[in-house]
């Protein structure tokens, strides 16, 4: 095992005091020390639970423990208020399914690798599926196997890290040194007899001089599709629609390495992913008239099958001058590449002459990082600052001619089926930069109270500058109370795929030529149309909390939170004569003259409010025979309430509440995400065997069915691991994950049709939390040396 395996406390005055040299080696072993976490604080170091903030720190082995190679399911099996639904049918979102925390956007969550920024998908998700508008790192990109802990800060902290930081941050922590090489893998299914999952995972350690280290993970993840599809009572009762997981393969490699050498230690780590995979759109059946029977005669599914790759490599080095001062500089470079590639398929107006393999283009998202930090402790108090200079580069790459031409066919719509290609004037490339300059302060007045101060001013190239700051107290009442609270405001800038998205379609109207689609916000159509340039969501946050320690044995917190956004950035509705029936006369002529039939356009659109409490509640005992016994259980309640619809462009002589907020997008926002979660870990351990039972209630949620909010039930799910040792180095592992098949409520439960079905086709609901799978067995084997 490594170093940041779990070990057991015996008593409180030896956790206490931190003075182990007279204890007996067994008794050492069975010392557990509090979680330590970096994240919050730039004063390095320290006990989590004594924070100003609530941080939640996940170990390598709970997350090994859910049988998951992927990062984002381990994270929603543990993490309460984590969410991360499996859409289908919804493009490219199909094959990075974003991450919600708090209940708000997956752009609102900011995630660091060693404290590092990691940079953003280049994917807009861009259909009607939890995070829509938002582009949000793709976690999946990372190796479990080559992770040591995850550090959830659950708290406002844009003044302390930057843009993103309004629902809290993930720090994810590579393994360091002192961990042993080993080799896994694992295969696993559903019982409907799909969804088969099979990894092998390697991770190879190579210890340094001077405690310097080499490590390098490996893996290959091949994750099987799943399909809970209906039959399609319009084919002969025939089920031809995929619904449910993409057929995914990643390669991934994870390389972290310091090589200590004096005061000064030189560090980096280095990340990849390369992923294949493939999910469908909707069926056309053989008499449909987007179908050419010559080519399809019996019908066809277009296939999404995009390339994936993603790359971020940091280099730094840090150390300690002789009066006691922390320097740390580091540079980050990091990349996403979405290249979309569609098969099975055709271009309905260029008729039988149309290929059925298009390359639909590509979006790429790169951002530089050059951070400079510093930090010195005086006596109780600490100090820290620094300054980040930050480069992003968004583009969009047209695809094959093919892909989104109008053929002379058929007065019909350009392009292939299930995703349509960029074509040359969609494409974009936008830059920006940003210059930020912070500090953090933290004032001891005494052994119990501390002020922890921190701000933080901030310059982009695209919409100017920002100014943000944090207050955080922590009281300890006594030995085993701790009061803190905390108020902060904060920014998220709007990403550049929200400002330069671009994607357009052309179709015939008799002998006219009409298009339809997003533009940029920069774009001569959407500006006639009332856009202008995005302006940052502004946050004020507030959480107030009480952290109890009656024993070595027991913790329990609680933890209030407040958080308030202004001009949260949304798509329009569909701006078109047709669909919004008030459409001011000149705005109509602006879509006539320039061809357009209808356009769609970020904009600054609503404020919101999110209030909500966390409770936590760890216990864990040694027992008779070296067993140890430990639970961690988490509950969380969070609401979300539209609190403000700013003006729509007075030339749409149309409402905001017209223009964006629709049924389903009210919803979406408000109800789409479960409004309450629970989860219960449970690990006991013997001399050689491990059985981790996680018992999990996924709370209600909502959708929209004809404009009617529908309102699905909770669901309990249990995921059940036993590990036994056949050797020193050698473990076996069995589980499932939902052991007892449960479903989530389906559209006929609820008395409704999907929204995006006639029928029941689609017989679940895109935003249920745990999927649609149902129970899924695997086994595990790892071998350590």
């Amino acid at each position: 095992m490594g170093a940041g395996d779990v070990v057991w406390a015996v008593d409180r005055a030896v956790q206490d005091s931190k003075v182990y040299y007279d204890r007996p080696l067994e008794e050492l072993l069975r010392i557990e020390t509090q979680a330590k976490a970096e994240v919050g604080s730039r004063g390095g170091s320290r006990d989590a639970l004594d924070a100003e903030v609530p941080i939640d720190v996940i170990t390598a082995a709970q997350l090994q423990s859910t049988g998951q190679s992927s990062l984002q399911r381990a994270l929603t099996m543990l993490v309460v208020g984590f969410n991360a639904p499996r859409p289908s049918i919804a493009d490219g979102t199909d094959h990075a399914p974003p991450f919600t925390l708090r209940g708000l956007n997956p752009d609102q969550v900011l995630v660091l690798v060693n404290g590092k920024r990691l940079h953003q998908s280049s994917l807009l998700h861009n259909n009607g599926t939890v995070g829509r508008g938002s582009s949000g790192v793709d976690l999946d990109t990372i190796p479990l196997y080559a992770v040591e802990r995850v550090e959830v800060l659950r708290d406002g902290a844009a003044a302390q890290y930057g843009s993103e930081a309004i629902a809290g941050i993930l720090n994810i922590v590579l393994k360091g040194y002192g961990y042993g090489s080993h080799a896994t893998v694992g295969a696993g299914r559903t019982t409907k007899g799909d969804g088969t999952q099979r990894h092998a995972d390697v991770f190879l350690s190579q210890p340094l001089a001077g405690d310097g280290f080499l490590n390098l993970t490996a893996a290959l993840h091949d994750r099987g599709p799943t399909n809970r599809a209906g039959p399609d009572p319009a084919d002969g009762g025939r089920i031809n629609t995929h619904f449910g997981d993409a057929d995914t393969q990643d390669a991934l490699l994870a390389i972290h390495g310091e090589l200590p050498h004096g005061d000064v230690t030189p560090y980096f780590h280095v990340l990849h992913d390369t992923r294949r995979s493939s999910a469908g759109a909707f069926y056309r059946t053989a008499n449909s008239d987007r179908n050419i029977p010559a080519i399809y005669p019996d019908g066809f599914l277009p296939l999404i099958e995009p390339k994936i790759t993603d790359t971020t490599a940091t280099g730094g080095v840090r150390g300690l001058w002789a009066d006691g001062t922390r320097w740390d500089w580091s540079l980050t470079h990091g990349q996403n590449d979405y290249h979309f590639y569609v098969n099975h398929s055709l271009n309905r107006s260029m008729g039988a002459s149309s290929p059925t393999s298009f390359d639909s283009g590509a979006t790429r998202y790169t951002q530089q990082t050059l951070n400079g930090d510093i930090s010195k402790r005086v006596g109780r108090h600490y100090w820290a600052g620094g300054v980040e200079l930050r480069r992003e580069h968004y583009r969009i790459t047209p695809g094959e001619p093919a892909s989104y031409r109008l053929g002379q066919d058929l007065p019909w719509y350009a392009g292939s089926q299930g995703f349509g290609g960029f074509s040359p004037e969609n494409a974009v490339s936008a830059t920006r930069d940003a210059y930020s300059l912070y500090g953090d302060w933290k004032y001891s007045l005494s052994e119990r109270l501390s002020i922890d101060t921190a701000a933080r001013a901030e310059r982009y190239s695209d919409f100017g500058s920002t100014l943000n700051g944090k207050l955080a107290l922590r009281y300890r009442a006594n030995e085993d109370t701790l009061l803190r609270a905390s108020a902060s405001t904060g920014f998220r800038a709007p990403s550049l795929s929200q400002s330069h998205f671009s994607s357009t379609a052309s179709y015939r109207d008799g002998d006219s030529l009409m298009t339809f689609g997003n533009y940029g916000v920069d774009h001569p159509v959407a500006r006639a149309l009332g856009a202008t340039a995005l302006k940052p969501e502004e946050s004020q946050h507030l959480t107030v909390g009480i952290v109890l320690q009656p024993s070595s044995q027991l913790t329990a917190s609680a933890d209030v939170f407040w958080t308030d956004i202004a001009d949260r950035i949304l798509p329009t509705g569909y701006i078109s004569a047709g669909s919004l029936q008030s459409l001011s006369p000149q705005a109509v002529e602006i879509l006539r003259q320039h061809g357009v039939e209808g356009a769609v356009y970020f904009t600054n659109a609503i404020a919101t409010r999110t209030r909500g409490i966390d409770l936590r509640l760890e216990y864990r005992q040694s027992l008779e025979n070296s067993a140890r016994l430990k639970w961690v259980g988490a509950y969380q309640y969070s609401k979300t309430a539209i609190t403000q619809v700013n003006p729509a462009p007075s030339v749409l002589g149309v409402d905001m509440m017209d223009l964006i907020l629709e049924p389903f997008v009210r919803v979406l926002i408000e109800g789409a995400q479960p409004r309450d979660a629970f989860k219960l870990w449970t690990q006991y351990s013997m001399r050689d065997v491990d059985v981790v039972l996680n018992l999990n209630r996924f709370g209600k949620y909502s959708s929209t069915a004809n404009y009617d909010k529908v309102t699905f039930a909770a669901r309990w799910t249990l995921d059940a691991e036993v590990a036994y040792r056949l050797a020193k180095d050698v473990t076996l592992a069995v589980g499932a994950t939902n052991l007892f098949d449960a479903y989530p409520q389906a559209w006929g439960e609820t008395g409704a049709k999907s929204v995006i079905s006639s029928g029941d086709i689609v017989p679940y609901s895109q935003y249920a939390p745990f999927g649609y799978n149902g129970a899924y067995y695997y086994l595990r084997l790892t071998v350590g040396w």
